[in-house]
């Protein structure tokens, strides 16, 4: 909703014009920092920037420049007594923390000049700054901090360009960190360590070696891409505490300005093998809305491409029940299976009545019955691989309102159910071959 209503207003009030938005690296001070600048005007920039020992973004707002010289306003967070929304909920005075003063180097390679501090008391630093990457601005991007950063917010969704290096500069910069190296671990033969972004405290997999000593390139890119996309959702938590970028009286004293509750994620790698890996994502995190976000992901990927394992090659009952580029098509389930990440998916009805007639029930009839379990199979059904080429049955993404019903249902051995799987299981999970 903050992006939504934010964007609505920019687009009647800010000119659209597709640009370039510059990466640049440098110090502020002592401080190391990372910055990404649009010029929508000569002499003028606008973009957004953080030091690299925190992750959060900051903006920075046009203002007129004289003599070649290029000036920004960087705002002050947000209070309830310094940033006073209009009747819209929008802040029209954002509070300003600094000024910006800069020259560009003829080659504009280079930024150079000084950031002065609000008020008559305000301190000066020198700013020393070195371009190291740029991207192309979407067509109609808002030339606002906001529309900058709401340019890159849309990439953590799934769409037509992946959250990578190459669409988001600036922010894999920010991964330029040295990570907190957990000790080596071993699952069946391939080992892994955890490693923790300082900034986000939470841990995340890499991958070190596989069983069959084959490449691990894919897979940690695509492990790193991951890590990368939470950290963003981490910063972004930060990151609203500024008028520029969502916040108001209204937000005041929220979560917003903290990690909102990603520094106490838990990621757990459950499956590695040379063809297949999983982990789960589990927590409840909350910047702004109605509630938490309480969650549990599982995330299964084909190790070898690092892409999303297309699990009806795994069971046949895993169908294909929409396509993402057109909702109200019928769906080929032959194309879908080729291309699995831009579909949806869920269990068929001999999946789901597997798994009902096979289960334990829970202990405590009275939360069978509250829950729903049988109902919430049959929409819910997910799964995750684990150690012995077993699979582990779940309900999984379940809303908000129900969230409380997650649970593991029946874990069996793969081999011990044939009547379920694919031809093509054993691509995956060569104990299978006959």
């Amino acid at each position: 909703m903050r992006l939504a209503v934010l964007a609505a207003v920019l687009l009647v009030t800010t000119p659209t014009l597709a640009v370039e938005a510059v990466t640049y690296k440098g110090t502020l001070g002592n401080l190391e920092i990372l910055a990404e600048l649009a010029s929508p005007a000569r002499g003028s920039l606008v973009g957004r920037y953080s030091y690299l020992n925190k992750g959060g973004d900051i903006p920075l707002d046009l203002l007129e420049g004289a003599n070649g010289e290029i000036r920004m306003a960087e705002e002050a967070p947000c209070t309830v007594t310094t940033c006073v929304a209009d009747s819209n909920g929008d802040v029209t005075d954002k509070p300003i923390g600094a000024t910006w003063t800069l020259t560009q180097s003829r080659d504009g390679a280079t930024l150079t000049g000084t950031w002065q501090g609000a008020g008559k008391d305000g301190k000066s630093f020198p700013i020393k700054l070195e371009r190291i990457g740029d991207r192309e601005l979407p067509e109609g991007t808002v030339l606002t901090p906001y529309g900058i950063y709401d340019s890159i917010s849309m990439l953590t969704y799934d769409g037509d360009e992946i959250f990578a290096p190459h669409t988001a500069p600036y922010d894999f910069a920010k991964s330029e960190v040295v990570m907190d190296a957990g000790p080596e671990e071993t699952l069946e033969g391939s080992t892994f360590r955890y490693v923790t972004d300082p900034r986000t405290k939470f841990a995340f997999p890499r991958v070190l070696e596989l069983a069959d000593g084959s490449s691990t390139k894919m897979i940690n890119e695509a492990l790193e891409r991951r890590h990368a996309q939470l950290n963003y959702s981490a910063f972004d938590c930060l990151a609203q505490a500024y008028a520029g970028f969502g916040a108001n009286q209204n937000t005041a004293g929220m979560e917003t300005g903290t990690l909102g509750g990603w520094d106490e994620e838990s990621v757990v790698l459950g499956y590695l093998s040379p063809t297949v890996i999983n982990w789960t994502e589990s927590g409840s995190t909350y910047c702004t809305g109605a509630h938490p976000d309480n969650h549990s992901y599982t995330t299964i990927l084909d190790v070898e491409t690092g892409e999303a394992l297309p699990l009806a090659k795994v069971f046949k009952d895993w169908v294909a029940t929409g396509s993402m580029d057109d909702y109200g098509a019928e769906v080929d389930q032959s194309v879908a299976i080729d291309n699995p990440s831009r579909y949806f998916w869920a269990a068929d009805k001999a999946l789901v009545d597997y798994v009902i007639a096979n289960r334990t029930p829970a202990e405590d009839s009275e939360y069978e019955e509250q829950c729903g379990i049988d109902e919430l199979i049959a929409s819910n059904l997910g799964m995750r691989f684990a150690p012995g080429d077993q699979v582990v049955f779940s309900l999984d993404g379940l809303p908000f309102v129900s969230f409380a019903c997650t649970m593991d249902l029946l874990t069996v051995k793969l081999a011990a159910i044939p009547q379920l799987l694919a031809p093509t299981a054993s691509e995956y999970f060569p104990d299978l071959k006959p």
